[in-house]
């Protein structure tokens, strides 16, 4: 009885997993033009002439990614970003670029294309004022 009802879960949660594809729609459906598939669980989005990315991961979570080449930003400035905001956060990479993260954890249960819709809004704030923050010395 546990398995089926173990079957029964998993089938019903990747029905709440959406393709690439949908992604893709879903975010056009918003009003954005420049959405691309890079490759399998990977959506780039071009707004004002700046590049985001969205993941999906295997587990259906999304992830939104911003990164800034070329700007030195030290870890306090970092530091002092993750400390006063709620809803991303930053880091510098491999390369000492600033980036900026923020996640859409499905729980298993999936999200409608209305909450992509406002997770992927409320990230191209947060990646405007990480910008302006960064850029105000």
């Amino acid at each position: 009885m546990r398995f089926i009802l173990l079957a029964l879960l998993l089938a019903a949660t990747s029905l709440f997993a959406y393709t690439d594809e949908e992604l893709v729609s879903i975010l056009k459906d918003d009003g954005y033009t420049a959405v691309t598939i890079v490759k399998k669980g990977v959506i780039r989005v071009k707004v004002n002439g700046r590049s985001y990315a969205l993941f999906q991961m295997s587990d259906g979570d999304l992830q939104a990614y911003y990164g800034i080449s070329g700007l030195k930003v030290p870890c306090e400035k970092i530091n002092t970003w993750n400390r006063t905001r709620r809803t991303c956060r930053a880091y510098l990479d491999r390369q000492n670029d600033p980036v900026l993260e923020a996640d859409l954890i499905s729980n298993g249960g999936g999200y409608s294309p209305k909450k992509v819709q406002a997770f992927f809004r409320i990230f191209l704030v947060s990646a405007d004022k990480f910008r302006d923050f960064l850029l105000n010395k």
